[in-house]
């Protein structure tokens, strides 16, 4: 089954079109434009390179968190596509995504504050929770990697991996444990 996979959550405006199959998912085309203020003007455009006239069987979304206005373009998009095309629509939340395993992920929240959520086998077991950084790297555990967006000084602070805008193909994977 063909799914776009849709990420709004970043400065990246992200659309995917990935294959979901028994051997797991497949990367048909990807759009990626790293361009915080301008998620509106983008996504529609990067919908329509990735489908060039195919019709998914399902949409799957960042339901972030993020900026309010990304996450709104993101999952009106996606709530609009799968109504008009008869077809499901899966929201995951956007930290979910990034990287594997056991670990912390860290997200630029403005404001000198930062999204987080701790994973344990794969699981989300904490957040996601907004806090300033000094507040959270009182808490961290060692034994866990910390992997952020690195968008943000305060974000970049944690950084142990590399910055990751390719959140879209992962939230696919993610959502089709609810198909």
């Amino acid at each position: 089954m063909l799914v776009l996979g849709l990420d709004t959550s970043s400065p990246a405006v992200t659309a995917v079109l990935v294959e979901v199959g028994a051997g797991g998912c497949t990367l048909v085309r990807e759009r990626i434009v790293v361009d915080g203020r301008r998620h509106g003007e983008l996504l529609a455009v990067g919908v329509r390179e990735v489908l060039q006239g195919v019709r998914p069987g399902a949409v799957a979304v960042g339901t972030g968190p993020g900026p309010f206005t990304g996450l709104r373009v993101g999952l009106v998009t996606a709530a609009t596509l799968a109504d008009a095309l008869g077809v499901p629509a899966y929201g995951v939340c956007s930290l979910d995504a990034i990287g594997e395993g056991d670990r912390v992920v860290v997200a630029d929240a403005r404001r000198r504050e930062v999204y987080w959520a701790r994973y344990a086998g794969g699981v989300r077991v904490e957040g996601p929770v907004v806090e300033a950084p000094a507040a959270l790297a009182g808490r961290l555990i060692p034994a866990y990697d910390i992997i952020c967006d690195g968008t943000d000084n305060f974000a970049t602070r944690f950084l142990l991996g590399d910055a990751c805008h390719r959140l879209a193909r992962p939230l696919v994977s993610a959502a089709v444990l609810r198909f």
